[in-house]
């Protein structure tokens, strides 16, 4: 079973966002079938490396469809994204100079965060952007 698995419910209805979403949900699955495998330690780095660089492409990516429609809880939701990209860059340096190991703690963090920011603050802005949507215009 995938650790952690997409569904319609994560849909934002925003093509593009739901596509990285996906890839984002695929890669934090392959990090954790590296962890569990048991795979070295430059496997995980490199799996984990890819993720945190794809997360910062896809926070820039929506962080920008923000601005451009004009989401009243940017702030917020950028803030979200800068406390998490913060926490993923120390963890990937720690762990790059040994002194810290991707358990499954972190893992599970990662997952519940994915979750639940897909689930409330992305569906939030979602639904912004699809109830102030002009016709004809995307």
């Amino acid at each position: 079973m995938a650790f952690i698995l997409w569904t319609d419910k994560y849909s934002t209805n925003i093509q593009e966002i739901d596509t990285q979403h996906k890839h984002l949900f695929s890669l934090l699955c392959k990090l954790h079938d590296a962890v569990s495998e048991g795979a070295e330690q430059g496997t995980i780095a490199d799996i984990l490396d890819e993720l945190v660089d794809y997360t910062f492409y896809h926070f820039r990516i929506e962080e920008d469809l923000l601005k451009k429609k004009i989401y009243p809880d940017y702030e917020n939701h950028k803030k979200q994204h800068d406390k998490l990209t913060g926490q993923a860059v120390e963890l990937q340096n720690r762990f790059r100079e040994g002194s810290a190991t991707i358990s499954f703690e972190i893992l599970d963090f990662l997952r519940d965060w994915l979750d639940k920011h897909t689930l409330v603050s992305d569906l939030k802005y979602a639904d912004f952007i699809m109830k102030n949507k002009t016709p004809g215009i995307s």
